[in-house]
């Protein structure tokens, strides 16, 4: 009878299976310890980041030095130049008083008789009375300056001249119609016309004559 012998169990120490045991046990102690290091280190929360301030350009105000008060002056009043109308006829006046006391065209007005004493060197027949009806007309008409004391004063009105015209257009006596309440400015027309005027003779049939007529001068100082 043949019989068969199991062989022996070997009981030495096989390497290799110890080698890829301990590979195997290494692997998974190196994933574990991979799988742990995160949880250990764990970044700390971060803090939020700080806003900066953010710089804006600030308006600027400028600044300027008050002027000096200057010291109030006196206002100057304009000088305001009378107004001359244009002449014009009229019908002979009367020995009543004026109606219309606003300024009128200038124009020829009946005279009473003036005598001839003044100019005794001239024979009566060579003289005529001044004539009515016939028209002026100014040559030279410079309006006269506001008087200073009047302008200080804000004095205004009108003058109502009586005029003698002689045959060479030069005034030969102004008179004061209608005064304008202020005699300063009275004065200073009277003398403006008396100095510095000069008129178209007046011509009957085209001979010069003496003629007398009305001249308004307006003092307004335009307020």
């Amino acid at each position: 009878m043949v019989r068969t012998q199991l062989p022996a169990p070997s009981f030495g120490i096989d390497l290799s299976r110890i080698l890829a045991l301990s590979a195997a046990i290494g692997l998974h102690l190196l994933a574990m310890l991979l799988l742990l290091i995160p949880l250990s280190h764990v970044a700390p929360p971060q803090e939020p980041a700080k806003a900066q301030p953010i710089w804006q350009q600030p308006i600027v105000v400028p600044v300027t030095p008050t002027p000096p008060q200057a010291t109030v002056q006196p206002e100057k009043r304009p000088m305001t130049q009378p107004r001359v109308p244009t002449a014009v006829p009229v019908p002979t006046p009367v020995q009543a008083p004026l109606a219309d006391t606003s300024p009128m065209p200038m124009q020829a007005e009946a005279a009473d008789p003036a005598p001839t004493a003044a100019e005794p060197s001239v024979p009566p027949d060579q003289v005529s009375a001044p004539v009515a009806g016939m028209q002026l007309q100014y040559l030279r008409a410079p309006a006269p300056p506001y008087p200073r004391d009047a302008l200080r004063d804000g004095l205004q009105g009108s003058v109502l001249l009586r005029v003698l015209v002689g045959v060479d257009g030069q005034p030969l006596e102004v008179s004061i119609a209608k005064s304008s309440g202020h005699r300063i400015l009275d004065q200073a027309a009277r003398e403006q016309v008396l100095k510095r005027w000069k008129f178209h003779a007046a011509l009957q049939q085209g001979v010069p004559v003496q003629a007398y007529g009305l001249v308004p001068v307006d003092f307004s100082l335009g307020r």
